[in-house]
């Protein structure tokens, strides 16, 4: 076990410094958006939260700068003044350096014994919350046009498929949603409980650029029938008329990536996304959005009552798995099937589901006390399935991720689903 912590903490750190490696100074303390932190807070923030779950709480040391709390603590500072008041970027890159090297010194000694240390869970929790705010820094470098040291795949000849309005059939009855035993799992997927689903069925792949295309140039983003009227709301307050990060180029729309601009794939899931938009593509196609309970049946569960870890199986990703910046962008739709056949429910692109964020019965919160529920309620949608700027460990079919509505940052997209 401590080795595989440590590999763990290893390679999330290898993910972080593989997208800030070329990070100035001035480009570590800028806010590319209001709602996301500096990514330089960023870097301070992950080796804080190792200095105070572990240096402090487990091995008992004392802080190693009291003054780095009011800056890196969540909770206690403000996203909009996290820029003004880093450090310099060379001393958050030693602080970090040194919060690591006492860690995992204390790792190699430690007898794993007490409620934090049982089972590895401090170690876990760590390299799980580092490889969230790797996803949401990689989030921050499109919204800053920024091109991290990371290899981008050239474009790929593919056609744009149907399989996005192909359904499957899915039977309904009684299962298992939420998971008690996966050692990686947050505190909002335990208490597995019974849920009776009516059958349904679900798409096979997700909704693609090309009908997001035919969306838009039918006019869907005017045509206020398809929206809700908080959707409504939202777009016009936001001139919303396309995905973010998209623009009408020359002869072609074009969409910024990592690799710089590029025309809009026809073959690639769309993404970037926020719930409204989502709802009214669902709306104009004669669909629906599914469930969570709906998706995580869809994406696991297979005959006899067995659910699976991921959608493609209990090991590491399949080769055609779009997962942890192994292509630096979205890829063709379709990779490894769900056991009802739907394809490419883990990576590429998050899916947003119907489903507010709320908890499963007897829910009780974990160590991290704030990591759900200050968030539960109508105002988060939940999305599952992770996207290509996710760890593996996000793309398990009981991760339950969150954004407000109108959130459109990350690589979130839409399958769409169908009563039987």
């Amino acid at each position: 076990m401590r080795a595989e912590l440590r590999d763990a903490l290893l390679s999330a750190r290898a993910t972080t410094e593989r997208l800030t490696a070329r990070l100035g100074d001035a480009q570590a303390r800028a806010q590319f958006d209001p709602g996301f932190s500096p990514l330089g807070w960023h870097l301070g923030h992950v080796a804080w939260q190792e200095e105070r779950w572990v240096l402090r709480r487990c091995a008992g040391e004392r802080p190693i700068d009291p003054g780095l709390d009011g800056i890196y603590d969540s909770f206690h500072s403000h996203k909009g003044s996290r820029g003004r008041r880093l450090p310099p970027l060379v001393r958050i890159r030693s602080y970090a350096a040194l919060v690591r090297e006492r860690l995992l010194a204390f790792l190699e000694r430690t007898d794993f014994e007490g409620d934090l240390l049982a089972g590895g869970w401090v170690f876990r929790f760590l390299a799980n919350h580092e490889r969230q705010h790797a996803e949401t820094m990689a989030a921050a470098l499109l919204l800053g046009h920024l091109q991290p040291e990371l290899e981008v795949a050239p474009p790929v000849a593919a056609s744009a498929g149907e399989g996005w309005c192909d359904f499957l059939p899915v039977e309904g009855g009684r299962f298992s949603l939420g998971c008690d035993d996966d050692p990686d799992g947050w505190d909002n997927e335990r208490c597995a409980h019974e849920v009776e689903l009516a059958p349904f069925a679900i798409a096979r792949q997700p909704v693609t650029n090309g009908a997001f295309l035919a969306f838009l140039e039918a006019g869907g983003y005017r045509d206020d029938g398809l929206w809700s009227e908080a959707g409504r709301r939202w777009r016009d307050a936001e001139g919303v008329e396309a995905p973010l990060h998209w623009r009408r180029g020359a002869g072609c729309w074009e969409r910024w990536t990592l690799g710089g601009w590029r025309p809009v794939d026809p073959s690639h899931p769309v993404s970037h996304l926020g719930w409204h938009e989502a709802e009214a593509f669902a709306r104009w196609a004669g669909a629906r959005l599914p469930t969570e309970a709906e998706w995580e049946r869809a994406a696991g569960w297979e005959q006899g009552g067995r659910k699976r870890r991921f959608p493609w199986g209990d090991g590491a990703p399949a080769p055609g798995v779009n997962v942890a910046l192994a292509r630096g962008d979205t890829a063709p739709c379709g990779s490894e099937a769900s056991p009802c056949g739907a394809e490419g429910m883990g990576g590429n692109v998050w899916e947003w589901t119907a489903s507010p964020f709320l908890p499963w019965p007897r829910f009780e919160p974990g160590p991290y006390r704030g990591y759900s529920a200050p968030w539960f309620g109508d105002r988060h949608r939940v999305l599952r399935g992770g996207c290509w700027m996710s760890d593996p460990a996000m793309a398990r079919t009981t991760f339950r991720n969150w954004f407000e509505p109108q959130v459109r940052a990350f690589p979130a997209g839409l399958r769409l689903a169908r009563n039987r």
